[in-house]
């Protein structure tokens, strides 16, 4: 017989009568289907003020689901508290609009509103946390700032590079730089990134001892390839990897001197990946 007790898992969120289903039908019936015990603050019985309630809760909890939905204020607050104390926090919203610069860089559940999508995404999340309790974990959740030649790729930025010719094609660099924003050390081992770029790009492997693994063609005329991480990140640390990428000259027309690449810098941790897409505006001046 099963005795051990269910890990807790406390919901902060706004209080709306909008939010009732959301509540009850997905976030709550998500933790119970991945063998948790969930609360709010408005279930529960005490003597003690509502703030206090909640810093205990949150203390107490194994998991803290978080709904970011609205920027509501109080919901920050706590948020912010539980990461203080190092808590296995899982974000949500229904606009990706709402996430703030400070935790852009945090997986978040994008739920649109919808029940189903939301359930099974945090069920999932769930599992994974039970199974990887905050005791056995290296520091799972990242707080990293992506950079793409000096540009933060926050918003899809387009970003100019000046393209050589050579005897290939055209040649280009690309700078991918990693800002560590939390006030812990990230070791390389929680998380890693990859370069998503389209099929005619090609990246010099022989020159760049970063990338792992030749690139993996997806569908979409889409390749990816994974960028070894190194580096162990300090609180405010940086790291840089360095591409020589080209488009071979038989798949561009001679007379054409600016090109316009989509692109994506991907991150992953065991929590999720996330996507940062860019805008490559490759520019060519043939001497006079």
């Amino acid at each position: 017989m099963e005795t051990k007790p269910k890990p807790f898992v406390f919901v902060l969120m706004p209080f709306g009568e909008e939010f009732s289903e959301i509540y009850k039908l997905g976030i709550k019936t998500a933790c119970e289907n991945a063998g948790a015990y969930c609360e709010r603050v408005d279930e529960q019985i005490f003597v003690e003020s509502i703030l206090a309630r909640i810093y205990n809760q949150i203390a107490k909890a194994d998991i803290v689901v978080s709904d970011m939905t609205n920027r509501n204020p109080n919901v920050f607050y706590e948020t912010g508290y539980a990461h203080a104390l190092n808590k296995q926090v899982i974000l949500l919203t229904q606009n990706a609009d709402d996430i703030p610069f400070d935790l852009k860089h945090y997986p978040h559940i994008v739920y649109g509103g919808k029940i189903i999508p939301l359930k099974e995404q945090l069920e999932s999340r769930i599992r994974w946390c039970v199974d990887n309790p905050r005791s056995s974990l290296a520091a799972v959740e990242v707080n990293l700032q992506l950079f793409v030649n000096r540009v933060s790729l926050e918003d899809n930025p387009k970003i100019t590079v000046n393209a050589t010719e050579t005897s290939y094609g055209r040649q280009f660099a690309l700078s991918i730089g990693v800002h560590n924003l939390a006030p812990k050390v990230v070791n390389p081992r929680t998380y890693s990134l990859a370069l998503v770029l389209p099929h005619n790009v090609d990246v010099l492997l022989e020159k760049d001892k970063d990338i792992v693994s030749p690139p993996t063609w997806m569908a979409d005329e889409q390749q990816i390839l994974n960028i070894k991480m190194t580096d162990t990140l300090f609180p405010d640390g940086w790291c840089s990897k360095y591409l020589t990428c080209r488009i071979s000259k038989h798949k561009i027309r001679s007379q054409t001197r600016k090109i316009s690449l989509s692109a994506i810098v991907r991150l992953f941790t065991e929590l999720g990946p996330m996507d940062f897409p860019f805008t490559i505006k490759a520019e060519f001046k043939k001497d006079e």
